[in-house]
């Protein structure tokens, strides 16, 4: 049986090409269980046109930073499912119905899908350590360390935020995404954050995404790149001895 549409997808998107932005929007408008299409233009310059197919487009004026912006766009919608989706990813048509069979078990408040082409630790596992975010850094590793695997879909301690399906009630619960973090890891901090009030993260193996392994800060000594090294550091910090 068929479900209603019942989740807010948000995009957000920053100096992107058209056609990238264009192939996300066509992957949401074919899925079924969308409710309401929400693109946020960060701050683009020249700003975005508006696409066919987006039920409620925001300009911000200026970058307000992952966080912000997909907070903004979170409050724009109203369903009790919001899935968060990167502007150069790419749903299949029966992902988002998958992933959302899995976040209406009981004590999940968020999931994530598989990359196509991509090891599950591409995208999600256990939190990643000094050593393991070091090793990304320089190249050593693209992948975070696994958790155990059991069935179609497994408990991780996080999934990452290009594709990421989540309860409003649990994300308003924990403050939506932390707004001093500007580009990462504030996927990470969310997701351990609603660990901690007792809700499990899933990453659901037969919800399949199209996403390039693109990181925006492969250079690590660039001016981003040391912004972000400094976020992953302090976030590193404020999740230092806590449970996973």
């Amino acid at each position: 049986m068929s479900r209603s549409p019942d989740v807010d997808v948000v995009i957000l998107t920053w100096n992107d090409p058209p056609e990238m932005l264009e192939a996300a929007v066509a992957s949401v408008v074919a899925s079924s269980v969308v409710s309401r299409l929400i693109v946020v233009d960060n701050g683009s310059a020249p700003s975005v046109e508006p696409i066919d197919g987006v039920d409620v487009w925001r300009r911000s004026r200026s970058n307000l930073g992952v966080a912000g912006g997909r907070n903004l766009g979170a409050s724009l919608g109203s369903s009790d499912v919001i899935c968060f989706l990167d502007s150069d990813a790419a749903l299949r048509p029966e992902t988002l119905d998958r992933m959302e069979d899995e976040l209406r078990r009981e004590g999940v408040g968020a999931v994530g899908p598989v990359f196509i082409g991509q090891a599950p630790e591409a995208s999600g596992g256990r939190a990643p350590s000094l050593w393991r975010k070091t090793a990304r850094a320089m190249g050593l590793t693209s992948l975070y360390a696994p958790t155990p695997r059991n069935g179609s879909a497994w408990d991780v301690d996080f999934v990452i935020g290009a594709c990421l399906m989540v309860r409003r009630a649990d994300f308003e619960n924990v403050g939506g995404f932390d707004t001093t973090y500007f580009y990462g890891p504030e996927d990470v901090d969310l997701c351990l954050r609603m660990r901690e009030t007792g809700r499990r993260v899933r990453q659901v193996g037969v919800a399949l995404c199209l996403h390039p392994p693109r990181r925006r800060y492969r250079v690590p000594l660039s001016r981003q790149g040391l912004r972000h090294g400094w976020a992953v550091a302090r976030h590193l910090v404020r999740h230092r001895g806590r449970p996973r």
